[in-house]
């Protein structure tokens, strides 16, 4: 073999080595990109609310309303949106519970006097779709209130998200789906509930077997003195604002659920918010800091959890609530 013959086989050789450590990297890195993600998008309220007690939130969201009268785009409470990038899908999932009438809250607050009753009752609610979250996102993202957890999750874990979307804003009966209702009290879990925005969330992750314990961390949990309770949910009683201005704290003493008092949990927006704030400054081997763009996030690897697929989606409430009762009520009227 001649000289020049041997080195242009050589060089070829190297080459072709090259080109196959190349693809080998692309393909590992591939591999190492997560094909399933899940986001879920926080959005706190635009001053913040005190829940130390029913006067102190009375007054801190008055002041938040008040000073948010006018500003286009704003979700009063905060707002929680979710996102799902996944090969299952031809384009990324965005959407959200929403409430559908400021009427109706309205109505319930100036007319009815329910209190706080507001807290759970149920209203008519829509789920908000890819391009109008998007549009919000970018409001809340240049006003520097946004944030974001994102999950790195497995393919099981994604379609079961999937079927749960599907199921939840399928028809209950000729007249309603779930997701066409909204309030603090439902459970999107059980049968045939509604959900508020945090909880359509918080259920997409706990239906996929992904929910962390940290999620402890993010709500507030207290017991709503059943004399702030008005309207159709305590025997037609108007609740007088003097009244709610006047009680200092929740429910504390030994009573009866849903006569003496009514429990409320909800997964608030700006706890959320400011946890995700605090866990980037003091970041682990499980939630590391991301930024998407100018927004903050954390990003966390789930992958490895598998949902238990022998568990039924939906389960069924055993705990009585006087706001899921009634809106059962009505419900099975219309079937």
């Amino acid at each position: 073999m001649s000289s020049e013959l041997y080195f242009k086989k050589r060089k070829i050789l190297v080459v072709f080595l090259i080109f196959s450590l190349f693809g080998s990297l692309k393909a590992q890195e591939l591999n190492n990109k997560s094909e399933h993600e899940f986001t879920v998008y926080v959005m706190p309220s635009m001053y913040p609310l005190d829940w130390s007690g029913p006067s102190a939130l009375y007054k801190s969201m008055m002041s938040c309303y008040l000073k948010t009268i006018t500003l286009p785009d704003n979700y009063l409470l905060g707002h929680v949106a979710v996102g799902l990038n996944s090969t299952l899908l031809e384009k990324p999932l965005l959407i959200a519970q929403s409430s559908g009438s400021l009427q109706e809250k309205l109505d319930l607050i100036m007319k009815q006097k329910v209190g706080f009753g507001i807290l759970g009752a149920p209203m008519q609610g829509r789920l908000e779709t890819t391009s109008e979250l998007a549009h919000k996102l970018g409001v809340y993202a240049r006003r520097n209130k946004l944030a974001f957890i994102r999950f790195k999750i497995n393919e099981l874990a994604a379609r079961r998200m999937l079927t749960f979307i599907k199921q939840y804003s399928s028809k209950i009966n000729k007249t309603y789906s779930a997701s066409d209702f909204y309030g603090g009290a439902f459970w999107p879990l059980y049968h045939n509930e509604g959900a508020g925005c945090s909880a359509f969330g918080m259920a997409m992750l706990d239906v996929a077997g992904v929910l962390p314990p940290e999620n402890k961390e993010w709500y507030v949990d207290v017991k709503i003195p059943m004399k702030l309770v008005g309207g159709e949910y305590n025997n037609g009683k108007k609740v007088k604002v003097k009244t709610i201005k006047r009680t200092d704290k929740w429910f504390e003493d030994k009573g009866e659920a849903n006569v003496d008092y009514v429990k409320h949990m909800l997964y608030e927006p700006s706890i959320m918010f400011d946890w995700i704030l605090e866990r980037r400054q003091n970041p682990d081997s499980v939630y590391q800091p991301l930024n998407d763009g100018d927004v903050p996030g954390l990003i966390v690897d789930v992958s490895k959890i598998l949902p238990d697929t022998t568990k039924p989606i939906f389960r069924e409430r055993l705990t009585p609530n006087i706001f899921v009762e009634k809106y059962m009520e009505k419900i099975n009227a219309a079937e």
